[in-house]
């Protein structure tokens, strides 16, 4: 079953949006394309969004306690 905005596996709950809606994106491709297991999907796809929220030039992963200025700086 695809993920969603108000769906999403648990380990992306502390993601800021911006990251969790990319790695929703990416394991839903996943999904649909591969007949991996759920928990690898679901790691791939949250390293593949934090790998893309720093090309993106989002803060780094430490920075990321703090959602709400990944938000806001992402929106500027």
């Amino acid at each position: 079953m695809p993920w969603s905005n108000k769906d999403f596996p648990n380990a992306m709950k502390n993601l800021p949006k911006v990251v969790r809606n990319k790695a929703i994106q990416i394991g839903n491709a996943l999904l649909s394309k591969t007949k991996l297991k759920t928990g690898i999907i679901i790691a791939t796809a949250i390293s593949n969004a934090k790998k893309w929220a720093i090309r993106q030039g989002l803060p780094s992963k430490s920075y990321w306690q703090n959602s709400s200025a990944i938000i806001k700086k992402s929106k500027s």
